[in-house]
Order: structure tokens, then sequence, then C-alpha cells
């Protein structure tokens, strides 16, 4: 599935640090410990893998080329293609991420509302030109993760819910809803949306030329 990036456990936290950008689903503040290694995507899932592995391309923005982001894909279907991966290779077990371990990955162990200089590494309104680009050309956060923020918004595996207020180790999302997370912004989002602590949702069977998504494997046992 292309270069991944071993994500070490550990704990961070999930401030937003400028108070006029937050909406309140990004609070309370909590701590978050993420205790089982990850493997994650170091790309958003391209247009020409999900044609290796699905036979066809759903995305709307194909001028952006195999390489491009595949887009137009609801989270239902992220499961089907995650399915067919699984039987197609015994290593690993593939899956979205958590919303915790997007988050986790995406700081890259910063504090703040980026991970770096929001041109340098993000498509958004301001450089976006209005379409999606090849994964890849902004520069990575300090995990070597590229397009984190910007481009796509990326579905989670979760069921989207408040935060708690309290500590808590490998949180699974809510234990049940009608949304699931999207995280990161996109290629036509305002600045104000590009941020590490952003929280969005959509309904399982959306579908978006905005939204993709990510891979993390773990090892079978």
């Amino acid at each position: 599935m292309g270069s991944d990036l071993q994500i070490k456990a550990d704990d961070y936290w999930n401030p937003c640090t400028n108070c006029a950008a937050r909406n309140d689903v990004e609070w309370p503040v909590h701590q978050v410990t993420i205790s089982n290694d990850f493997w994650m995507g170091q790309f958003d899932i391209t247009q020409e893998q999900w044609q290796a592995v699905m036979g066809n391309n759903p995305s709307h923005a194909q001028v952006a080329g195999p390489t491009g982001p595949v887009e137009q894909v609801s989270w239902k279907d992220v499961q089907v293609f995650l399915a067919k991966v699984n039987t197609m290779q015994t290593r690993w077990t593939v899956r979205l991420p958590t919303e915790a371990e997007w988050e986790y990955a995406a700081r890259a162990g910063s504090t703040g509302e980026t991970y770096g200089p929001l041109d340098d590494i993000a498509w958004y309104k301001a450089n976006g030109d209005g379409a999606t680009h090849p994964v890849g050309q902004k520069k990575p956060n300090a995990f070597g993760l590229y397009d984190m923020l910007g481009n796509v918004w990326q579905w989670c595996q979760d069921w989207f819910g408040p935060y708690p207020s309290d500590a808590v180790t490998d949180p699974q999302g809510a234990p049940t809803g009608d949304k699931h997370p999207t995280r990161g912004g996109c290629y036509y989002c305002d600045a104000i949306h590009e941020r590490a602590a952003r929280r969005n949702r959509d309904l399982e069977d959306h579908l978006s030329l905005n939204i993709g998504f990510r891979i993390v494997a773990v090892p079978r046992p």
C-alpha cells in the first residue's frame, strides 16, 4: 500500500490554542494515551491504489492523476476496500485510524495549531486552486507523514461523539452513532479549518469530492 511509518505509543494533549478558531466539539482538552504501536500510511490512499484493489476509480478529480488522493468514497466504501486488502495479504490487519490515532499522528509531537507553516504543509483555499493535488508534494510532519492537513478530509474509524473530560487510553469514540469523524481539512477549506484539533463528521454513506482516507496497519497475531 505504499510507504508507511511506525508510530510509537505515547501520550499527547489535544489543545486548540487559538480559542477564536475552535468549535465546541474540540473541547474539553484532555490527555490521551496511545498504548499500542501502529503503522500509519505515509500518504492518503491514491486513485491508483484504489484502482488496483477495487478495479474502478470513483474520484471526481481524476485530472489530479493516479497519485491524486482517491475521493468520492464513503466510509462504507472504505470498509469494503479494507476488507479486500485484508484478504490479499496475511501479514497485516489494515483499517482506518481511530480519531485519537489520527490526531496523535498528525501532531507528531507538536502542540500548535499546525505542524508547520500552512503554505508549506497543506493544500487549502489560499493555494489549492479549487482542486486536489497529487499526494506528497508538501512538506511532511516530524513523523514523515504527508498531507495530514489539507488536500482531502480523512475518514476515521470511530463513531463521532463528545470528548471526555478525564484522561483516556486508546479511545475508540462513541459506542454508537450515525456519523464518523473526518479530520484534516481539505483543498477548499479556509485556514481556520486546517488544524490538528479540528473535528468534522459525516454520515457513513456520504460521498464527497473532498473526503478521502489513509490507512493504519498492525501486525496480525
